[in-house]
């Protein structure tokens, strides 16, 4: 009898360790999921579980490198374009040249108008691994707005544009572009473009140029908006 409640107990001991066991193996695999991100994970669930899971030592090389990317894309959801760049640099450091983290610290550094010669090289060097990735020539095109190399941006985002037509920010980019090379027309019908697509375009762009130092995309277009006012009145 003292043996069957041994075992018993026994038993009941490790039914008991395995439901934490897998209790357990579903927490990871659920903060993992909420790292990774995704519709119906919000920014904040997000970045405490890629911290956590960034904390927790037990992940190293390549993947940890991708726990660092996907928090750093959760800092570009929350415009905390200074913490994402770090995030990506780690990430780099833990997986070089991986294109995804080097188009976005590009990225990040041309929002905030910062080492933006190292920015170049970043979306140069995603290229080279990536060739016509239309995100990244995006990007630099973007970049090349804050050089002020209009004509340049432009080109990029053609090649954009021609991969992924129906991409907003690609429009509206291209737009301030023209309007900065003085094509006016072809810079009113992107912008047209641009907000059929997505009619809060305006408003992330304006985000973007705030970011840097800017008083929004209205004053960064403002020779633009006067050559059009001209034009009516």
């Amino acid at each position: 009898m003292m043996i069957r409640t041994k075992f018993t107990l026994i038993l009941g001991f490790l039914l008991l360790a395995a439901q934490f066991a897998t209790a357990d193996e579903l927490l990871s695999a659920k903060v993992l999921n909420n790292c990774q991100g995704g519709p119906g994970i919000w920014s904040d669930l997000r970045l405490s579980a890629c911290n956590e899971i960034i904390k927790s030592g037990k992940l190293n090389g390549g993947e940890l490198g991708r726990m660092y990317y996907n928090r750093g894309n959760t800092r570009l959801m929350q415009s905390d374009f200074r913490k994402a760049i770090e995030d990506y640099t780690r990430s780099l450091e833990l997986a070089k040249n991986d294109p995804n983290a080097l188009h976005e610290r590009c990225w990040a550094r041309a929002v905030l108008k910062i080492d933006l010669e190292e920015a170049l090289a970043d979306c140069n060097e995603s290229l080279r691994v990536r060739p016509n990735d239309p995100e990244t020539l995006a990007g630099r095109g973007y970049l090349y707005l804050r050089l002020e190399f209009f004509r340049t941006a432009i080109l990029d985002y053609d090649a954009a544009i021609e991969a992924r037509p129906n991409v907003a920010e690609y429009h509206f980019g291209r737009a301030l572009a023209k309007a900065e090379a003085g094509d006016t027309d072809g810079a009113e019908s992107d912008f047209l473009t641009a907000r059929a697509l997505d009619d809060k375009v305006d408003a992330a762009f304006d985000r973007y140029d705030r970011a840097g130092g800017g008083q929004g995309i209205w004053g960064a277009v403002s020779g633009y908006w006067r050559t059009i006012l001209k034009w009516i009145f």
